[in-house]
């Protein structure tokens, strides 16, 4: 049978790199609000061209490893970035492409979404991309938890599958009105049980999520409506 060509496009590449500054009422203490004014400063100063854009996260205040900086069209974190960080940033990493690895943060997290960071002892979390859908990230968290327990205890085997279940259909737009009310007693559920602590670790970080990007459950709930346009919302 013969087959037709298919012309596959060239991936489109950003012409002017990135950065997104983790800035958030509760960052203060890490000063990733002087950071983000820093950088658009010294970025004209200097004459370099970069977007800076404040990232999509959520903070305890009590992060020890802020500011966390992401560079999109670089795949990379930085963190503990402080002032002095700066020029260095600007001119080594925007303008040469090179990493500046005391401030590279390999987070052993990237192993399942690299785009994220998320801070198990202060439940802190960013992404890398601002217009990401917060339920979407969810959604692929627990499917991917759910695919490695072991499934013989209760809360693992029922509990992530029921939170699984409940975040589909958030993004879907088939679920009723008390479901993020559902889902938080759910996940104390988890996290009190005492025969499994996978379940516990896996529904932190779903708590985290929910915690920190509640509105965005809301109005997919309530408003049938994905504010990042990503999820495709039942009519």
């Amino acid at each position: 049978m013969s087959r037709t060509a298919v012309h596959i496009a060239e991936p489109q590449i950003a012409t002017t790199p990135k950065i997104t500054v983790c800035t958030h009422p509760k960052t203060k203490a890490c000063g990733a609000e002087t950071i983000y004014q820093g950088l658009m400063t010294e970025a004209r100063k200097l004459n370099i061209k970069v977007d800076v854009e404040p990232a999509k996260c959520g903070c305890s205040g009590s992060c020890e490893n802020g500011a966390f900086l992401s560079f999109p069209h670089m795949g990379v974190f930085y963190h503990k970035v402080k002032e002095g960080h700066i020029p260095t940033i600007l001119n080594e990493t925007v303008k040469q492409g090179k990493i500046v690895f005391p401030l590279l943060r390999l987070n052993p997290l990237q192993s399942i979404r690299g785009d994220l960071i998320w801070e198990k002892n202060t439940g802190c979390i960013m992404t890398m991309d601002p217009s990401c859908c917060m339920v979407e990230v969810a959604e692929y968290l627990i499917k991917f938890h759910y695919d490695e327990s072991c499934g013989k205890c209760v809360p693992c085997r029922l509990g992530v599958q029921k939170l699984a279940d409940l975040i589909s259909a958030v993004r879907s737009g088939k679920a009723p009105a008390n479901t993020v009310q559902e889902m938080e007693t759910l996940i104390k559920l988890m996290m009190q049980a005492p025969y499994c602590s996978f379940a516990g670790k896996v529904s932190h970080i779903i708590l985290s999520i929910l915690s920190n990007f509640k509105d965005e459950f809301e109005t997919h709930v309530k408003e049938k409506h994905c504010p990042a346009g990503i999820c495709k919302i039942a009519s």
